[in-house]
Parts: C-alpha cells; sequence; structure tokens
C-alpha cells in the first residue's frame, strides 16, 4: 500500500471539476432538501440580480470552516467578504455555468456572514458552521467512544474525536482482474489495464484513494486518477447489519474499490458511519453522508448525481436516510432489502424460547411454521444473529476493548448499553426513572398463530397455550413472562423521527431499483415479503409506488450451492443492469430542467427499470412483483410471511404497538368452547390488536433534516 500523503485537489481540482461539469445539479437548495419547504436562514437576500448561495452543503449546515459557493448576477467586480474580510480572490470564472464560485475558508463556529457586492448590487447570507467533527443535527455525541484509525491504517487518533490527517494512496487494476497498491502514481506496471467511462474517455486504471474522517468516522473516497476518468457522478456504498457498537468502525483504502463504479468513471465513497452494523441510526448515518458529501464536493466539485448501493443494512439506510434527508442521494439500488432497522425481529426471540420449552417441545415443524410464518429456519437465523441487538445487556455487542465501559446492572449500572435503542436515546429520548433509552419492543394484544389458527393449522389450545406463554422482553431486553410495553415517547419518536420507514419525505422524488436473490428456502433473514411490505408502505404514503422497481433473482436453494457460479453470475447481472438502468434514468432527469416532482421521476421511469425475475440463465421476466397474486413471479418465487403478519398486521408491517379491541367471534373461522373463551380473555385481558385502526403513537413523519 502506498505511503504518500498527496495534497488533496484543493489547487485545481474542485474548480477544474465544476468547470467539466457544465451539467451538473448542485447541491440539493433549501427548499428541495426540506421536501420544498423553506430552511431557516439558509436562503440568500439578493437584490439588483446578485444572488449567493453556497454548493457544498446547506448554509445552516457547513462544517470544518470553509464552504464552497457561488456567486450569480456578475461575473466581474464582485466583492466577497467573510466576516467583515475581503476573500474576492477565492472566485474563479466557471464558464460552464458563467458564475463566480469558490472555496471560502476561514468560518469560525457558529454564525458567519457572507457578503457580496457589485456595484450597487448587494447579496448576503448567513453561513453556520459546525466542527468536522460534528455533531450538527443528530444530537450530542454517544459515549463512550473508542477509536480505530490505527486499525484502519491511519495511525493514532489526533483528538478524542478520532479525527487522523488526511492520506492518498494508489492503486492499479491489474490484467488478472484485482487492484494492486501503487508506490509511485506515476509508475505503468506492465500488467496495467485501460478503464472506460460511460463518458467514452480511456484512460489507465489507476485509482487514488482519499481518506480522512468526518463526525467521528473514517471514510474512503476512490476515483480514477487521470482528470478525464470523473464522469462527474458520485457512488456511495452502504454496509449491512444492524448494531450498538461503542467504537468508530474500521475499514482500509480498499474498502473503496469497487470495479462496477470505477471502471465506468464514477466516484466511489465508503464510511464506517454507513455500515449499519456499526451504530443502526439513521438519523446519525444521514447526518454522516451529509457530511462526507460536502467534503467531496468540496474537493472535487458538485456531482452531475449520487446513487447509493448496498444490500441488507444497506438497504435500509439507503430508504430511511433518503427519507428524512432529501437530496443526499438522488437514485437508491437497495438489494436483499428490509424497510428499517425497527423491525420486529424480537418476536423470533420469544417464538424461539417457546418452542424450546416444556409446552412447545411437542409442536411439529408444520405447525412452527404456521406461527412463524418464514421458511424453516428462518426465525432461528434471526434469534442467532439479531434479536441480541434488543438487549442492552448483550455486552459484546458494544464492542469494546474496555470492558469496564460495559453496563451491568450492580456493578456498573451507568455503564454503555448496548442495544440499537441506546444508539437512539437522541431521538427517543431516556426514562426519567431508570436514565436509560426510552425502548420501542411491544407485543401486547398480538394473537401469535392467528392465521394458523383460522387456516386449521393449529387447535384452539394450542392457539391459547402459545399466546399465554409467550412472554416478552424487560427494560434490559431480557425475555421473561410478561408481554413487551413499548414507551409511549419513544413509539411516536420512531415515526416521527422517520426512523421507522414510512415511505413518506424524499422517497417520492428519487429512482429506486431494489433486487434481491430469492433465499426463502434457505432459511436466510433475507426474505422477499420485505419487498411487499416496502412497497405497502410507499403507496400508503404517496398513492403509488411508481418511482420504484423490484427485481429477484436465483439463490442458493433454486442454483445449488450459494458459491454456485450461476448464482454469482446472476447477482451480477442483476446489479450491472440496475446501474445501467439507474444511469439512464438519472441522466434524464438531470436533463430535465424541470423541479424535481414524483411525476417528473415517474415520466423519465426508462423500459428497463420495470418490476422483473430473472431465471438460471439470466433471463429477464417483466411482470409486476405482488404480494400472492397469480403469475410467473410468484410461482418461482413464492413470498412467505413472518409472524406479525400471521398475527393479523397489514402487509405494510408498520405498527410497533397496536390499539386493542375487545375480541369477538366473528374474528375468527373456528369455534371455541364456554371454557376456551374465558381463556382467550384472560390471555388479553385488556383486548387483542385492531390492526384496521393505525398504532399508537403512529404520526406522519415529523419533517425533513429534523433537529436533535
Amino acid at each position: 500500500m502506498g505511503k504518500s500523503v498527496a495534497p488533496r485537489l484543493a489547487a485545481i481540482g474542485w474548480l477544474a471539476a465544476l468547470s467539466l461539469s457544465g451539467a451538473a445539479r448542485a447541491a440539493p437548495t433549501p427548499a428541495e432538501a426540506t421536501g420544498g419547504k423553506p430552511a431557516p436562514a439558509a436562503a440568500a437576500k439578493p437584490a439588483a440580480g446578485l444572488s449567493l448561495r453556497t454548493l457544498s452543503s446547506r448554509p445552516d449546515m457547513v462544517s470544518g470552516g470553509d464552504a464552497l459557493v457561488e456567486v450569480r448576477g456578475a461575473a466581474k467586480g464582485v466583492t466577497l467578504s467573510l466576516n467583515g474580510k475581503d476573500v474576492s480572490g477565492d472566485l474563479r470564472l466557471d464558464p460552464a455555468t458563467h458564475s463566480l464560485r469558490g472555496l471560502v475558508k476561514g468560518l469560525t463556529v457558529g454564525k458567519n456572514t457572507l457578503s457580496a457586492s457589485a456595484g450597487a448590487a448587494k447579496a448576503s447570507l448567513t453561513l453556520t458552521d459546525y466542527p468536522v467533527t460534528g455533531p450538527i443535527l443528530s444530537g450530542p455525541h454517544i459515549s463512550p467512544y473508542e477509536c480505530r484509525t490505527e486499525e484502519s491504517g491511519l495511525g493514532k487518533p489526533l483528538d478524542a474525536d478520532c479525527s487522523a490527517a488526511p492520506r492518498t494512496d494508489w492503486f492499479y487494476k491489474s490484467t488478472d482482474g484485482k487492484f494492486k497498491p501503487l508506490a509511485n502514481p506515476a509508475d505503468r506496471p506492465g500488467d496495467l489495464v485501460t478503464a472506460t467511462t460511460t463518458d467514452g474517455a480511456t484512460v489507465p486504471y489507476v485509482v487514488r484513494v482519499e481518506s480522512g474522517t468526518v463526525n467521528r468516522s473514517i471514510y474512503r473516497i476512490a476515483m480514477l486518477a487521470d482528470p478525464k476518468g470523473w464522469n462527474h457522478r458520485l457512488a456511495v456504498s452502504f454496509g449491512g447489519g444492524a448494531g450498538a457498537k461503542y467504537n468508530q468502525g474500521s475499514n482500509t483504502a480498499e474498502s473503496a474499490l469497487a470495479d462496477l463504479y470505477l471502471s465506468r468513471g464514477f466516484a466511489h465513497a465508503v464510511d464506517t458511519e454507513l455500515v449499519n452494523n456499526l451504530h443502526g441510526n439513521g438519523v446519525l448515518q444521514g447526518e454522516t453522508l451529509m457530511m462526507l458529501k460536502e467534503r467531496f464536493i468540496k474537493d472535487h466539485g458538485v456531482p452531475k448525481w449520487t446513487v447509493g448501493n448496498g444490500g441488507s443494512g444497506g438497504a435500509i439506510q439507503q430508504l430511511v436516510i433518503t427519507q428524512i434527508y432529501p437530496g443526499l442521494l438522488d437514485g437508491l439500488q437497495p438489494s436483499l432489502s428490509f424497510p428499517d432497522s425497527t423491525l420486529h425481529t424480537s418476536d423470533c426471540g420469544v417464538l424461539q424460547r417457546f418452542w424450546k420449552s416444556d409446552a412447545g417441545k411437542g409442536w411439529s415443524q408444520e405447525k412452527k411454521t404456521a406461527v412463524e410464518g418464514f421458511t424453516p429456519g428462518t426465525c432461528g437465523a434471526w434469534e442467532r444473529s439479531f434479536v441480541p441487538v434488543a438487549m442492552s445487556g448483550f455486552k459484546a455487542g458494544c464492542d469494546l476493548k474496555d470492558q469496564s465501559l460495559v453496563w451491568d446492572p450492580v456493578s456498573n449500572p451507568k455503564g454503555a448499553r448496548c442495544a440499537l435503542a441506546d444508539w437512539r436515546v437522541n431521538q427517543y429520548g431516556r426514562d426519567p426513572r431508570t436514565g436509560y433509552a426510552r425502548t420501542t419492543e411491544d407485543n401486547v394484544g398480538l394473537q401469535y398463530g392467528l392465521k394458523g389458527l383460522n387456516d386449521g393449522k393449529l387447535t384452539v389450545d394450542e392457539f391459547l397455550d402459545l399466546n399465554e406463554k409467550i412472554g416478552g422482553y424487560d427494560k434490559d431486553g431480557k425475555m421473561g413472562d410478561a408481554r413487551s410495553h413499548g414507551d409511549p415517547i419513544a413509539l411516536k419518536a420512531a415515526y416521527a423521527s422517520g426512523l421507522l420507514m414510512g415511505g413518506g419525505g424524499g422517497l417520492a422524488t428519487v429512482p429506486m431499483i431494489h433486487y434481491r436473490t430469492y433465499n426463502d428456502p434457505l432459511g436466510d433473514i433475507h426474505s422477499r415479503e420485505r419487498d411487499m411490505s416496502i412497497r405497502a408502505r410507499v403507496v400508503k404514503a404517496q398513492g403509488d409506488g411508481a418511482n420504484e422497481v423490484f427485481w429477484v433473482g436465483p439463490g442458493g436453494e433454486l442454483g445449488g450451492p450459494r458459491n454456485d457460479p450461476a448464482v454469482a453470475k446472476g447477482r451480477e447481472i442483476m446489479a450491472t443492469q440496475a446501474l445501467d438502468a439507474m444511469t439512464a434514468w438519472l441522466d434524464a432527469l438531470a436533463a430535465d430542467p424541470a423541479p424535481l416532482t414524483h411525476a417528473k421521476v415517474v415520466r423519465h421511469k426508462p423500459a428497463a427499470a420495470a418490476d422483473a425475475w430473472f431465471d438460471l440463465q439470466g433471463m429477464k421476466h417483466v411482470e409486476k412483483a405482488t404480494w400472492d397474486a397469480p403469475s410467473g413471479y410468484n410461482k418461482t418465487y413464492p413470498n412467505h410471511s413472518e409472524p406479525r403478519i400471521v398475527a393479523g398486521a397489514p402487509i405494510a408491517n408498520d405498527v410497533l404497538k397496536c390499539q386493542l379491541k375487545a375480541p369477538k367471534t366473528a374474528d375468527y373461522k373456528v369455534r371455541f368452547t364456554p371454557a376456551q373463551w374465558t381463556r382467550l380473555k384472560a390471555v388479553f385481558p385488556d383486548g387483542v390488536c385492531d390492526f384496521s385502526k393505525p398504532g399508537i403513537g403512529q404520526v406522519p413523519l415529523k419533517g425533513t433534516y429534523q433537529r436533535y
């Protein structure tokens, strides 16, 4: 790996990039970034045609002491001042836009006044600057927090916020298909290949990877080193999982080497915070993406558009971030999608507990499936993988080297608690009685196995026995005999903050192409019905899902082992076709000067962006993705279910805590004896779930770019 620390493109890079990107779309305007609502202190004050705006971020959310600004209305004789100091020398004429642009430095933390004048014309703008270490929106930094700069090859941290000095490494693509370190970027090894970009430029396949830190996280930005190599498009990859780790996360320069994007001329960025397995908080992740993209624009200029990609927890981030931070991503490519990290995985924990108990040991697999909805093994996989993330006492989940910092109810009651809720405390709030984060876990009134009962797969006594003994979680995430009770304040906050993906916010105005391999028969947690829950939420929020596409291809069971070349080839085909379709879609949107609306997004949707399923030969069959309609899609890749939907929840599965109603015999397709009916009412003393009504605390998204 190269050790050189090359200067960032401060001298010519950002200006050259801007000059080359005549069609480049600027950073979101204040109105775009708030879903059409003006942002406070965000608009310039034009006079006589002179205007002033920031390009690298919203003016009220600048970080790091500098901002890329633009002056329009005059090309000569412009005086620009920052807090009374002349900074006119920072401006350069951008021939593509005929405006003056420049990276203005020297901002102080807090409010700054930027003023421009040309003769009698004047404009001013208030810039609010924050430390590059954050936070800006997400609320106070969570502690404790351990740095991982050394593990990431960036040396010892420079401060308590885990900052590291910027660094540049170089790599090249070899004839053997591998990326290899390049000690000197001027070298041209004999096995070096070339790359031909989407713009038709053929350049040496030499890649520059820039590393640095923002918001206590480590980023890597990779680009073809030849200035002609950037196609003025940016791709950001998001990592999977779901975690509550009290550290910075680690990565390497090689983490940014994605051939799918670099070979086409895209810039490609990754960041430790943008791995859902680290902190699982879309508010914090979106803030980090905002700051990462700001850094990119300052160094390289405004990209024509920015596309996201990533699977599982990476899909979650794309959906949640776009809902609450419109404008950061212009297109989404989620794979193996889930709607959000506010999942009902805890149901699998209590179900597995019941199956292992004396009462559940005699249950057949058929009866278990009638309750779980998933294919056999899936609920068990959830229990082993992500159910512990709901437990504040899951010490390994904190991933702290110093275990003395971890919470213990007796020896360290003020220590770090290791559940997702603990990393959402700024959004969910603290319970004043305990000082701990409020939680959303709830299963009061939930009739586990209801569909199995009505379908005749469970007896009434089995149904009653299950629901009588199912139990739940206490305030520390430990399973017990009592059902879980979600905190009303946390429940409302999950919806209002957007941490539960409701399908609103910025999701109506971005193209979305979801794709997944079909893993349901394997007992894999990435089951296909999640796509249908996402679609139901989007349709519920915006009236249609016309800007969203779902593709499914063969997985391990259909193509043999998971490492079957046919399956791997299928994944590659879907990823490549998704990027090609997305590129056509976003290019068409960028070329249309009309305001960004849902109708505009749908109008420019290319023919390739349609629901489809792929067979083992890679053949694409265009057909609408549905829950259970008779079709080749559902015959080849049938949807299964999950415990809450089996219990009567809507396909959207967006109810965290249900409203209750008194049970009625008409709600059941089986007959209860008087004794069984009495027992049912004893099992559900406050009533059963009424899914015809919104959930408790189920409010609309409060707004975008919210501050905590």
